[in-house]
Order: structure tokens, then sequence, then C-alpha cells
């Protein structure tokens, strides 16, 4: 099977082929200072018609510079399909806008063939943990952890710096993401898709009865992830562009100019369907 890069570029392939994609008309990018106290910041690649994707830009030392490095303004005008293939590249700076481009895409499919993105019922992109599950993360979810310790909810998470490793015997957090095989439930982060380790992940969740993977960047065409196992899709469909661009540009974060949406396998018809519904 071939990575899940690969197969979504593909997949926006597939949809130029079909479709006349709006140009991009704006791309923001942010310099990121992350902080606790901070709302989380992303970039932003627009379409013309307003059709928007986001990328995740705390990644670190990887990202910063990407305004001095790239002119935005050298980007309006640009096919969408041409920035999505940033996502073959390397480097995190070059994917992030890839995957923005990717969802804006996806974005725009959803709308053009009139597909309904439903609002997220829960946080945890309907993951419904009870006593006696185990739930593996991908990504550190404070407010979920704490919510499941109270739970008496056994947790694991799969963490990158070794200063945060513990273990408390309720919840452990490790570096081996191995650990995921003990888990009957599992939420993951979609940064995953940014730091180039989500096909190794899915190795490790075949198991798993319930696979969500959530972020304000899962945008995206979720086919290839359904395929792999994956149970649901959280995403963010922006409202209005210019002005989530101002929140997050004035540190307000996305607010209300973003609608947070869960796509369930058992419920999306999938992709050809939908094009060929046109």
């Amino acid at each position: 099977m071939s990575s899940l890069k690969s197969e979504l570029i593909r997949l926006c392939e597939r949809v130029a082929r079909k479709l006349d994609l709006p140009l991009i008309s704006r791309v923001y990018m942010p310099e990121p200072h992350p902080a606790a106290d901070k709302d989380t910041e992303f970039g932003v690649v627009v379409l013309e018609d307003g059709s928007a994707g986001l990328y995740y830009a705390w990644m670190g030392v990887s990202q910063s510079g990407m305004n001095q490095r790239y002119a935005a303004r050298e980007f309006a005008g640009m096919k969408p399909i041409e920035l999505a293939q940033f996502f073959h590249a390397d480097n995190e700076a070059d994917r992030s806008l890839g995957l923005a481009a990717i969802n804006a895409i996806s974005q725009f499919t959803f709308r053009k063939t009139g597909y309904k993105l439903n609002r997220a019922g829960n946080s945890m992109g309907e993951l419904n943990a009870k006593p006696g599950d185990h739930i593996g993360m991908v990504g550190y979810f404070p407010s979920l952890v704490k919510r499941l310790r109270a739970q008496k909810v056994r947790v694991t998470v799969i963490e990158k710096k070794a200063e945060f490793v513990q273990n408390d015997g309720l919840v452990e957090v490790t570096l081996d993401i191995k650990a995921l095989k003990l888990c009957n439930k599992i939420l993951s982060t979609s940064t995953v898709l940014l730091n180039d380790s989500v096909d190794e992940l899915l190795t490790h969740t075949k198991q798993a009865e319930t696979l969500v993977m959530l972020g304000p960047t899962a945008g995206f065409f979720p086919d290839p992830f359904f395929e792999r196992g994956v149970s649901s899709i959280g995403g963010s469909s922006i409202i209005d562009a210019d002005k989530a661009i101002s929140g997050l540009n004035h540190e307000e974060g996305l607010g209300e100019n973003a609608d947070k949406y869960i796509i369930k396998k058992n419920n999306y018809p999938g992709l050809e369907v939908l094009l060929a519904s046109l």
C-alpha cells in the first residue's frame, strides 16, 4: 500500500481533473511563538471561492522563518494542486504548506459536491471512553487526560520528548509507539501528517476497535485513513477566511470563525461517489 502522503495528493489530482479548482487567493504564514497561555497558531491557504485549509504552526525550529523564506504574495494566483505537491517534501515547512493546500482542496470539494459536514458532538471525536478501556493518545490532550483520570480510565500517551516520560499506574507517558498495541481505543492529533509519522503510527493501531484522528488541520479527504482502520476524522471548516486570519493575527485563535466537524467511516460515501454526484 502506498504512503498516505502519496494517496492524499493522488486524490487531489483526481479532483483537479474532474473539477475547476479555484486558484489560491491568499496564504497566511505566521511566525509562531508557542506558549502555554496562548492559543495554538495556524497557517492558512485560502482559495478564491473562500475555501480554506489550515496547517499547524507550532512544529518548532523547522517552521521558523517561513514568512521570510517564502513571499506569501507569490502564492496568489497559483493552482492549489501545485502547492499540494509540497506535501511530498522532506522538510516540515514545505509539508505544512502542502497539507494546507490539500485541506483547502478537500474543503472546496465537500462544498462543491454538497457533502454535509456534521458538527462534532464532543472534543474526543465520538471516542466515548468507558471504564475498562485503555485509551492511547498520540499527542497530549491535557483536558482529556484530566477527564479520563477522574473516570479512572487508563491512558497511554505517546511522546517524543524524554523529559515528559512518566507512569503513575493510571496515566503513562512513553516514547515507545509500540505501546499503542495495548490500547483498545486511540486518539491521534493530525500533526502526525506533518512530522511524517502517520504511516508508522497506523502499523501499531490495527487492533484498536476505535481510532480517531482530530485537529483543525484534519481537513483532508478521509478515504485513505478509513481504508487503514481509522474510525472517524475530526477537522475544522473555516467559515470566513478573512476573519479567521484576522483572529489568528491578533492572537485570538479561530474562535467562531471555524466549525468543528466529524466524518465517520460508516456514513461517508467516498470521494468517487461525491464526484459522481456532480
